[in-house]
């Protein structure tokens, strides 16, 4: 069976230091796998690592919001017919927002970047914490179950 293709782009080259490209692809695929066993294989996912600036303007011109944030998602997938390879969507990951987020929470930087990554695949399935209560609750405790499946591969358990 395939593998969603990760395409990884950073706004600027200094940001890519912080990434492992291969383990980031293997733990994406992980959580699709999880999320959905019989997801069309051989999809591309975009993942982009951009500052607040940068995450801000997508936010405005996208969306309406003129405000940073941590993550955005933009499925893709539905716009394309069943092919054989399709593009799933775009993932758009804040770098500042991520840091300072990390230290507020009181987990490192890594911790949050695939907390804000299983957040955008989610959000990319379907779930939505905005829509009321019951779905913020459900879109929660999927995203623990996602990042148990990574983070145990991390620590060994």
């Amino acid at each position: 069976m395939g593998e969603v293709d990760l395409q990884l782009h950073f706004e600027d080259a200094t940001q890519s230091n912080f990434f492992e490209e291969s383990l980031i692809s293997k733990n994406l695929n992980t959580v699709i796998s999880y999320l959905s066993p019989s997801f069309l294989k051989g999809a591309e996912l975009d993942l982009l690592i951009c500052d607040d600036a940068l995450m801000q303007k997508v936010n405005r011109d996208r969306r309406g919001f003129n405000k940073t944030t941590d993550v955005l998602s933009f499925p893709l997938f539905h716009l394309y017919p069943p092919i054989p390879y399709q593009m799933m969507g775009e993932i758009i990951i804040s770098l500042d927002t991520l840091k300072k987020q990390a230290i507020e929470i009181g987990h490192s930087e890594l911790d949050e970047f695939y907390r804000l990554l299983v957040h955008g695949v989610l959000h990319l399935f379907g779930y939505d914490h905005e829509t009321n209560e019951n779905d913020a609750i459900l879109m929660r405790e999927k995203e623990d179950e996602c990042l148990a499946l990574i983070f145990d591969r991390f620590h060994g358990s």
